[in-house]
């Protein structure tokens, strides 16, 4: 079994912005305040393996590893909440990255509208 590769510390920093930034399921339904674990996204990776540590979306314990959770159930997670591309797409856009190493955060993002994103 091959060792899994050490995050980065740019890589770290963007997995806590993105953790930070609370469950992104959760927020589909109006609730911006979850607190949120990394779920790294599957993308042709191959049995075993994950995708990069830049391609993360963030989801409370319920919609990663619990009963509503994308581990439990792809896809009926997707058929609820839109596929990981699309959430990693929501992700982006709220963190409005230029790079991987820096994020500007967008004034549209919901979680600045209610004064829930921190940095």
């Amino acid at each position: 079994m091959a060792k899994k590769k050490q995050a980065t510390i740019e890589e770290k920093k963007h997995m806590s912005r993105v953790a930070a930034l609370g469950c992104v399921a959760c927020a589909t339904l109006g609730h911006y305040d979850s607190p949120a674990e990394i779920h790294h996204i599957k993308d042709k990776t191959g049995m075993g393996r994950r995708s990069s540590h830049f391609d993360v979306i963030p989801l409370c314990y319920m919609h990663h590893r619990g009963t509503y959770g994308y581990h439990t159930s792809p896809k009926e997670f997707e058929g609820n909440y839109g596929t990981q591309k699309e959430l990693l797409q929501i992700v982006k856009d709220w963190l409005d990255y230029e790079d991987k190493k820096t994020g500007q955060i967008n004034p549209s993002n919901p979680f600045t509208r209610n004064n829930l994103f921190w940095e």
